[in-house]
């Protein structure tokens, strides 16, 4: 699963070592690692990747971007104030009075020490443009900023599935603020009044397992419908902790804001991994 072996990249990062002398297959004596998870500490030594949330109070287990267990790196969060479910999913442009509120929650995440910007919902893909000009430090707002990444490797004839939270609103529109061809795209929503739909909206109580069916069942229908579909694609915020279960029934590479997140971050704070070790005197002998 390639998504999952590049999330174990970004979690290598995340441990502190302890050094330990070794000898290599020619004889030359280097610093090899012995890891310790040591996650907390390792987090206080890098800077925080901000957090905008808007309105909505909602469960939010670990792989939920609110949530600070989800992240191999420190999180701070700045809430929006007047930034209900109905005003972030919506499909068309956003006010300029919206839009203001947003950029000065980034504003303060920027003067608390965060190095970039993410959000809690994927629909604000259609403020990228205008928070990115206004922010000064950069921001993704959306899972869906990966797939020009995706589609750049994926064969012309194959094409990008997602599943958003409401497919009665995301479109074109949203595709086009992000460079996004939607002829490469096919778009399938949570069910109408279905239980994902219905614990954001009317805070109905959260059942992973029912959910989780809910959200294979509808990938499933996405993937039979459009057999052209190589990759799958999670708008909603809330839907990392079903990525494996929906991978695992599709058998297909599954992004979602977390995978964003990860890379996002990755080029915020380089971080030359401790296993690696010392770099080595160059020596005939030893080159490969």
């Amino acid at each position: 699963m390639a998504t999952t072996q590049g999330f174990a990249l970004s979690r290598e990062q995340c441990s502190t070592q302890d050094q330990l002398q070794t000898t290599d297959a020619h004889g030359l004596v280097y610093d090899a690692v012995e890891t310790i998870s040591s996650d907390t500490k390792f987090k206080d030594e890098i800077p925080p990747l901000g957090f905008i949330s808007i309105e909505v109070i909602l469960h939010r287990p670990p792989g939920d971007p609110f949530n600070e267990k989800t992240w191999p790196f420190p999180l701070i969060r700045e809430k929006v104030a007047g930034s209900s479910e109905a005003q972030v999913v919506c499909s068309g442009p956003y006010d300029d009075s919206f839009i203001d509120r947003f950029v000065k929650a980034g504003q303060r995440l920027a003067k608390r020490g965060a190095v970039g910007i993410i959000t809690s919902c994927g629909f604000l893909a259609m403020a990228q443009t205008d928070l990115a000009a206004q922010l000064p430090i950069p921001i993704a707002t959306s899972a869906l900023i990966q797939i020009p990444s995706i589609l750049a490797v994926l064969p012309p004839a194959r094409s990008v599935g997602i599943l958003t939270f409401d497919d009665t609103r995301l479109g074109p529109l949203h595709l086009a603020k992000l460079n996004i061809p939607a002829a490469r795209c096919h778009i399938r929503g949570a069910p109408e009044g279905g239980l994902l739909q219905s614990h954001i909206r009317q805070g109905v109580e959260y059942v992973h397992h029912e959910i989780c069916e809910e959200l294979v069942t509808a990938a499933q229908g996405l993937v039979a419908e459009h057999p052209d579909i190589a990759v799958l694609c999670l708008e909603c915020t809330q839907m990392p902790p079903f990525s494996e279960a929906i991978q695992q029934a599709l058998q297909l590479p599954v992004y979602d804001v977390y995978s964003m997140g990860c890379w996002f971050y990755s080029g915020l704070v380089s971080t030359r991994l401790k296993s690696w070790g010392p770099i080595m005197k160059d020596r005939v002998e030893s080159r490969r």
